[in-house]
This record gives C-alpha cells, sequence and structure tokens, in this order.
C-alpha cells in the first residue's frame, strides 16, 4: 500500500482523455506561437515537452537510491498502456510506454535494517532528482540569469524546464492520498511520512517477499545459491522463508550439490 514510487496508472477512459489533452494542449500552444511568435511564447511549450523527461528523471531518481540504499529494483516503467520500448538498464527492466503521463518503480527492501529511513529516502529521491537538475541548471547559468526576463530560445527552454521540475516537486510531495485501479496509493510526500508510520510487521511482509520472489525466480544452481544466502543473511529466522529456501535447494538438489553454499546457511537450514 505504502510502497514508494508505487504504480499509478488512470482508470479506464481516463487515459484517453489525458493524452487527447495533451494533445490539444501542445496543438494549441503551437498555434499561438506560430500565430504571433515571439520567444517568450515558447515557455509553454517547453514545459510541456519537458514533462516526459522529467518522468523519467523522476523514477529513475527512486531507482537510483533504492540501489544505493541496498534495495533490490525489479523494474522501471515510464509512461503507460502499451510498451513501445523495453531494455536493461544497469541489470533492471526498463520499459518506455505510448502515454508519456506517469511512471512508476518497483523497488524491494531486503533487509529490516534502517529500513524506515531507507523507505523515506527512496520516496524523496524522485522530487530530489528534479531538484538536483534545477540546482543545476541554477549553478550552470547562474542564478540572476535563470530569473531575468530574456529573448535567447536556449535561456526560455532552460528557464521552462526549471519551472516545470519545482511544480512536479510541489505537486509530489503535497501529502495525499491517490486511488488508482491497482487500489490505495499516495504521493511522496505521504510515502516519506508514511514511511516513519508503517508497522514493523509490514516491513517484515515486504523483506521477505522480496527474498520468496528472488529465490522463486531463481533458474539455475548458482542464482538459487545466492538467493538462499542472502535471504539467511537478512532473515535467517524466518520460519517460512527458511522453508521457501529447503524447497529451492531440493528442487534443484542434482545441480546444487557439490557446489558452494556457507556451512552456517547449510546448518541453519538443516535444523
Amino acid at each position: 500500500m505504502l510502497d514508494p514510487a508505487p504504480h499509478r496508472e488512470p482508470r479506464g477512459n481516463e487515459r484517453w482523455l489525458l493524452l487527447g489533452a495533451f494533445l490539444v494542449a501542445l496543438g494549441l500552444l503551437i498555434a499561438i506561437v506560430a500565430d504571433d511568435y515571439e520567444p517568450a511564447r515558447l515557455a509553454p511549450v517547453f514545459m510541456l515537452l519537458s514533462w516526459f523527461p522529467l518522468i523519467a528523471l523522476h523514477e529513475l531518481g527512486h531507482a537510483a537510491a533504492a540501489r544505493l540504499v541496498g534495495w533490490r529494483v525489479e523494474e522501471i516503467v515510464v509512461g503507460f498502456g502499451r510498451p513501445t520500448a523495453c531494455f536493461d538498464l544497469l541489470g533492471v527492466p526498463f520499459t518506455l510506454k505510448m502515454y508519456p503521463l506517469g511512471g512508476y518503480v518497483s523497488p524491494g527492501p531486503v533487509s529490516v535494517r534502517w529500513v524506515r529511513i531507507k523507505s523515506a529516502l527512496v520516496y524523496a529521491a524522485g522530487p530530489g532528482a528534479e531538484l538536483l537538475l534545477v540546482g543545476g541548471l541554477v549553478v550552470a547559468l547562474g542564478p540572476e540569469r535563470m530569473f531575468e526576463r530574456t529573448e535567447a530560445v536556449p535561456m526560455i527552454a532552460a528557464q521552462s524546464v526549471a519551472l516545470t521540475a519545482l511544480l512536479s516537486v510541489i505537486s509530489n510531495l503535497v501529502p495525499r492520498r491517490i486511488e488508482t485501479e491497482r487500489g490505495q496509493s499516495v504521493s511522496d510526500g505521504m510515502g516519506i511520512i508514511g514511511s516513519f508510520l508503517r508497522p514493523a510487521r509490514d516491513y517484515e511482509m515486504q523483506v521477505r517477499s522480496t527474498h520468496e520472489t528472488r529465490i522463486v525466480g531463481a533458474t539455475h544452481a548458482e542464482a538459487v545459491l545466492l538467493a538462499c544466502e542472502h535471504a539467511y543473511l537478512h532473515m535467517g529466522e524466518d520460519a517460512r522463508l527458511r522453508s521457501i529456501m529447503v524447497a529451492a535447494l531440493e528442487a534443484h538438489h542434482a545441480d546444487v550439490r557439490g557446489r558452494a553454499l556457507s556451512p552456517r546457511v547449510l546448518e541453519r537450514l538443516s535444523r
């Protein structure tokens, strides 16, 4: 319910309304600029066009923070609707979808150690990535130029991107709950607060689920052994997870036999 960077896909016909609104707005802005051109009129066009790259940056911020604190990242998705491109990004499945109006990351904690702080950091990293972009633009171009009126198109583009990023940060940090077709979700601001309010049992279940998924999804002996090693190190006393480890090792018994598994893991699993 409070996973960092949750799925926020629009419901039913809402996706078509959003896409239509996006295309109509872009068309109207281009028409306004073409009718009576002056550089300042390009600002709304740049703001609209920067939305999709900023969504990607936002989701990459969540994913990078999750990896930095030692969490697994199962996937990164930018957009919604039909996938248009799928590839691996540093070992993580990355999917670009047709409609550039949202995104999500699927992170998984592997330990309950400092999990509340880590969860808050993962939530904050999305808006944080956008703030870093704004800060980089201010440093590169100078604070005076970033706030002055100009006719230079590159400066107008930079100012527009910075303003869009700031609006996105504010929107994401406002604590609020969001109803989606997958249930209730939260904004990053609410997620940061919720990270410190969630019951410890919820985190334990989430950590167990992360290890279960990795063990069950392992397709060869080396992956099974590595997944069991990690599960034991982080949740060696969890009875349910221990039974899953035993079942996975037995299923790959012929391949696992003779391979390296820590003596302490074998000893603990044999109890």
